[in-house]
């Protein structure tokens, strides 16, 4: 990880968001300044992500490195998402939380995880952390829904919802990163049973068996809507469970075993 590049990223983020701010709560017209410096973040973001994880001895794919690269495909998606649908003011909450994540990583960073290994376990990767992507807007999309939801209900729809899609295409949304999300995460299931030779020895058992129950909620989710029309607040609930879930078995298995066991 670039520590210049990563410190550049996250006031160029901070800069954006308070950009976004103004615009939606006192109508200054910034939206396509802040829109700049949110794509120069994500610049600096992800040339940070290439040189921390790309290295002359191989690829580390350690906890602190994974969740550049995972928060930095959040915010590419989100950027390509918005032009072809409403999503771009959820970026007011996306560039804080990648902000944050690269903060964390700057002073918790774990120690590296070298690999070596041939393309099929490359692919794993790559499906794996597109998956958690999606799933991590679909988390933050479910979060926003409910604030909204709830708001409306209580008639305080202001400030930065009332910018936002109505419910009804915000609960879409939500279930189209939720299918993209499930199927990515399908084939890094997949292709991780396939590749992946020994998941004892490499101490994957609770990774694994996590994401397995994560991977059954998102399904269970799917077919509620699609059999009983399951709506916001239990698509919020089984979103949200589903993606607590995944990330105790990926975030909190790589923590314990890299950071608490120093276990590479």
């Amino acid at each position: 990880m670039n520590t210049t590049l990563s410190l550049l990223a996250i006031a160029l983020y901070a800069g954006a968001t308070v950009l976004l701010w103004q615009e939606i709560r006192q109508g200054h017209a910034r939206y396509k300044l802040a829109l700049t410096l949110g794509v120069a973040a994500m610049f600096c973001h992800g040339t940070a992500s290439y040189v921390g994880m790309f290295t002359t001895q191989g690829m580390n794919i350690s906890l602190t490195e994974m969740s550049i690269l995972i928060s930095w495909f959040v915010v590419v998606i989100t950027l390509i998402s918005g032009m072809l649908r409403p999503l771009l003011n959820i970026l007011l909450m996306i560039f804080p939380f990648t902000a944050a994540i690269l903060g964390i990583t700057l002073l918790a960073d774990s120690p590296a995880k070298l690999i070596q290994h041939p393309g099929g376990v490359m692919l794993h990767i790559a499906l794996s952390v597109l998956s958690y992507s999606v799933l991590t807007m679909a988390a933050l999309q479910a979060i926003v829904l409910a604030v909204q939801e709830y708001r409306l209900k209580h008639h305080q729809l202001n400030g930065i919802l009332k910018a936002l899609p109505p419910l009804v295409t915000m609960e879409a949304m939500l279930f189209e990163l939720v299918l993209i999300g499930f199927i990515l995460l399908t084939l890094s299931i997949g292709t991780g049973l396939f590749y992946v030779d020994d998941i004892f020895a490499q101490h994957l058992a609770h990774k694994s068996a996590f994401s397995m129950m994560a991977w059954a909620c998102f399904g269970i989710l799917l077919i509620g809507r699609h059999q009983l029309g399951w709506r916001s607040r239990t698509a919020i609930q089984w979103t949200l469970a589903a993606f607590a879930l995944l990330l105790l078995g990926y975030v909190g298995s790589k923590f314990v075993l890299e950071v608490l066991l120093n276990r590479i």
